[in-house]
C-alpha cells in the first residue's frame, strides 16, 4: 500500500476533465478518495503489526522462563526451511514453492535420541535487495533470529544461484547484528542436484552438513551436528540448587552437560555447561555456590 500511494496519480488520468479556471476535475477527487482510504489502511496494519510484535515479545520472555535453546532456520525463500521443521517435529506447517510462504514464525520442540531437547523455529526466508518498507512487516519473525542459540542457514543447493542466494542472506543477516551467534550451514535439496556424490564430498571439506529434508537423508548427521555446536555455545556455571528446587536440577541434565554433582546437607552443588538463558537463570544461585563451597 506504501508503494501504491504515490503512484495513484497515473491510475486516474483518463478522468481528468477540467472545466477551467481552479475547479478539480473527476481525477483529481478520486485521487483524495483513494489516498486517504489507503493512508487509513496502512495505519490499521501498522497498528496491527505492533500488536504482533507485541505477542511474539510475550512468547519470547515465556520461552526464557523454561530455558531451553532455541535454533533458528534461516535461509533465502524457498530454500526447504518449512519442509525441514515438518520433518523433524512432524508440524503441519505450509510448506509451498512460492515467496514468503512462511509468514508468521513457528516454534517446535525437537527431542533428540541423546534426550536432549531444543526449540526449532522456522522464519520468514530472505530475498535479494528486501525493500525497506518490507522489513517492518517481517520484523516479527526477524526478531525471532536474535533470540537464537544457533542459526541454521539452510540454502537450496540444487539451484543455479545458489552462491548468489548465500551471500544475500548473509547480507540480511549482517544487517540484523547477529554475528555473534554460531551458525550451521546446511545444504538442502541435495537429492535435486545434478552430482549427489561429487557435492557431499566437497561438503565435508568446508564442515557443510548436506540434507534432504523432503526425503529424510542426512538428517541424523544434522541433529549431531546441531548437538555439538549447542555444546560449543554452552556456559560452565558452579550452582548450589536448594532441595525443593529439584525440576532446575533435572532441567540441568536434561538441556546441559553435568560434569559432576555433589549433594550436601541442604543442597546440591552441580558443576555444568548449560545454555545462555539457563546460566542467567542460575546466577543467584552461583553466588551461594561460592558460599557453600566455603
Amino acid at each position: 500500500m506504501e508503494y501504491q500511494l504515490p503512484r495513484l496519480t497515473k491510475m486516474w488520468t483518463h478522468l481528468e476533465r477540467q472545466a477551467g479556471g481552479q475547479v478539480k476535475g473527476m481525477g483529481e477527487k478520486q485521487i483524495e478518495v483513494d489516498k486517504r482510504i489507503l493512508r487509513t489502511q496502512i495505519g490499521a496494519l501498522k497498528t496491527e503489526l505492533d500488536s504482533v510484535r507485541q505477542h511474539r515479545k510475550q512468547y519470547r520472555n515465556r520461552r526464557l522462563s523454561v530455558p531451553v535453546p532455541v535454533v533458528s532456520l534461516v535461509g533465502y525463500t524457498n530454500a526447504g526451511k518449512s519442509t525441514l521443521l515438518n520433518r523433524l517435529t512432524g508440524a503441519a506447517v505450509l510448506a509451498e514453492d512460492q515467496l514468503f510462504a512462511t509468514l508468521d514464525p513457528t516454534t517446535r520442540r525437537v527431542q533428540m535420541k541423546s534426550g536432549k531437547e531444543f526449540l526449532l523455529t522456522d522464519t520468514v526466508g530472505f530475498i535479494q535487495k528486501l525493500p525497506t518498507t518490507l522489513v517492518a512487516a517481517f520484523r516479527a519473525t526477524l526478531e525471532e533470529i536474535s533470540e537464537s542459540s544457533l542459526l541454521v542457514h539452510v540454502v537450496d543447493i540444487s539451484h543455479p544461484l545458489a552462491e548468489k542466494q548465500i551471500e544475500a542472506v548473509e547480507g540480511v543477516l549482517s544487517e540484523l547484528d547477529v554475528e555473534a551467534i554460531p551458525k550451521l550451514m546446511v545444504w538442502n535439496k541435495v537429492d535435486n542436484a545434478n552430482d549427489p556424490q561429487k557435492l557431499k564430498a566437497e561438503a565435508a571439506k568446508k564442515n557443510v552438513i548436506c540434507i534432504s529434508a523432503l526425503t529424510g537423508d542426512g538428517i541424523k548427521e544434522f541433529l549431531d551436528a546441531v548437538q555439538t555446536k549447542l555444546k560449543e555455545s554452552l556456559v560452565r556455571v558452579e550452582a548450589f540448587i536448594p532441595y525443593d528446587k529439584g525440576d532446575i536440577l533435572s532441567t540441568i541434565h536434561q538441556i546441559g552437560v553435568v560434569e559432576r554433582t555433589e549433594y550436601m546437607e541442604s543442597g546440591t552443588l552441580v558443576r555444568a555447561h548449560v545454555p545462555l538463558p539457563l546460566a542467567r537463570l542460575l546466577a543467584p544461585m552461583r553466588k551461594h555456590a561460592v558460599t557453600a563451597v566455603h
